[in-house]
């Protein structure tokens, strides 16, 4: 063989290798699983973005604050417990804290999200979450509490631990002092004012398959 029929077999090569590449990144893409991390984030409001009896307005990861406004007015404090990475923990923000008998509490306590973290992400207040934690003897995650915070002591009133319908959750809170709406009805397939309608609203159980339409990254705040 000579040299210029080297050199076209060479460049027969490189342009069969290029168009193999094409051809399996288009495969690749054509065939890829949809991601969960790939689906618009969780959008759950900030505290300042609360509507009183329409939308819950939550604080992350700020249990010094928390506390220190349900001691100043008074109403109690509902904290949910999360942790990274935890499945059943997005199910539960993404599909029953979006509802919208659940936000219909908005106004009647302060709601805070906390996630549990190592020593390697440490943040200002963590060590007030592990002290509360202990406290609360959460065991697992989501974990839902609810405490009273008078003259400085806190005092557990309800714990609801694991994933929960929106029915048994608002239940619960109604035994440890809420007032809950007196019925979902018609109302139990809508999400709160302002945020996407979420698939397991009223008596709907949340099911694992559900992770799979739950964005892995949560955003505080309504604006995309």
């Amino acid at each position: 063989m000579n040299w210029s029929m080297c050199r076209g077999a060479a460049a027969a090569i490189r342009r069969l290798t290029i168009l193999l590449c094409a051809i399996g990144g288009s495969l690749l893409a054509s065939h890829a699983p949809i991601l969960a991390q790939e689906l618009p984030a969780l959008v759950l409001p900030k505290r300042d973005e609360a509507l009183p009896g329409k939308r819950i307005g939550w604080r992350f990861d700020d249990i010094t604050a928390a506390l220190t406004q349900a001691n100043t007015d008074g109403k109690p404090l509902v904290v949910v417990f999360v942790a990274e990475p935890c499945g059943w923990c997005r199910i539960f923000l993404a599909h029953v804290l979006r509802c919208d008998g659940f936000n219909a509490l908005a106004g009647q306590a302060h709601f805070a999200i906390l996630t549990n973290v190592t020593g390697a992400n440490a943040r200002p207040g963590e060590e007030d979450q592990r002290q509360l934690g202990r406290l609360l003897k959460v065991e697992g995650y989501p974990t839902t509490a609810v405490v009273s915070v008078k003259a400085g002591t806190i005092t557990p009133v309800a714990k609801i631990a694991g994933t929960t319908s929106e029915a048994s959750l608002l239940a619960s809170l109604s035994k440890a002092g809420l007032t809950v709406p007196p019925s979902t009805g018609a109302r139990a397939q809508q999400a709160a004012i302002g945020l996407p309608r979420p698939a397991a609203c009223g008596a709907t159980k949340p099911e694992a398959t559900l992770e799979a339409s739950t964005p892995r990254r949560v955003q505080a705040g309504i604006s995309p």
